[in-house]
């Protein structure tokens, strides 16, 4: 499976032309260099404790995609407020490629890159969003209708880790499996009542979902895991989603991309009890 991934270039601060809109790439940084599993610069918290849990098991668990990313399209981050004309900003052809990825694309360019991801052979299109400007309710429908005319599938997660395909969505499926990303997924090994390995099995597609699993192997699996552990690494990986409160999710990206990796702790630990033989509720992980 081929993805494409358009998104901005670096803001380089100067002189800004009257009535432009700056947009900015650090999201879309962070997704691009864990796919690559590009990781020195991304994920670093552990210091000198590396031990580069990322690759233990690069056959079973890949991370590393390069040779599956067909492109990226990074756009001038700084642009009109309106942009008049798409195609002097987009390429005419795009390489071919199965699923298209635009993160915080100018909602004027974003209108017209469904057409030519069909025309380059796609056959889905996603289009996250880590904040309430990033994508209207307008453009988000208009976005839909067009892949639906297109025959393409289409996602706009709200945060991307929220990214969950349905079950008539088959590439979606197949893109979320493939290149393991989405809505998180961690099995946990329990020995004596700690955690004694941690897995990743989907991980949010910034990569924070590896800094948190890291840190709950040698945990007491009590009620307190979630907040002694989960809360404190999810945020200081750190979670780059707006604080910003948004009227559809009446809350913040930022606290959603919270509780996800909350359910996704307390998930992995109901399983692995379960398999123990050991009642779920004598273990009740607390989120918020």
């Amino acid at each position: 499976m081929k993805l494409l991934i358009v998104s901005n270039d670096k803001y380089r601060p100067g002189p800004r032309e009257p009535f432009s809109v700056i947009m900015e790439d650090i999201f879309s940084e962070r997704v691009i260099k864990h796919l690559k599993n590009d990781y020195a610069d991304l994920c670093n918290g552990c210091g000198n404790d590396c031990d580069h849990c990322r690759d233990k098991f690069p056959v079973l668990f890949p991370v590393d995609f390069k040779e599956d990313i067909a492109g990226v399209i990074l756009l001038p981050a700084e642009l009109p407020y309106y942009v008049d004309d798409p195609g002097a900003y987009l390429p005419d052809e795009l390489p071919p490629h199965d699923v298209m990825l635009a993160i915080h694309v100018h909602e004027d360019l974003l209108l017209s890159l469904p057409g030519r991801a069909r025309n380059a052979g796609a056959k889905a299109f996603v289009a996250p969003s880590e904040d309430p400007a990033w994508l209207s309710q307008w453009t988000r429908g208009r976005l839909k209708k067009i892949c639906d005319q297109f025959g393409m599938e289409s996602a706009f997660p709200k945060p991307f880790c929220s990214f969950l395909p349905t079950p008539d969505q088959p590439v979606m499926s197949e893109f979320a499996r493939h290149f393991r990303i989405g809505k998180p997924k961690i099995k946990l090994r329990v020995q004596d009542g700690r955690v004694i390995d941690a897995q990743v099995i989907t991980s949010a597609p910034c990569g924070c979902t590896y800094f948190v699993a890291r840190n709950l192997i040698g945990r007491e699996i009590d009620e307190n895991l979630n907040v002694d552990v989960t809360a404190k690494y999810w945020h200081s990986y750190p979670c780059v989603a707006s604080m910003d409160v948004d009227r559809e999710l009446a809350d913040a990206p930022l606290h959603k991309g919270g509780y996800l990796h909350y359910e996704a702790v307390a998930d992995a630990v109901k399983d692995e009890l379960s398999e123990m033989d050991v009642k779920k509720d004598k273990v009740r992980i607390t989120g918020k």
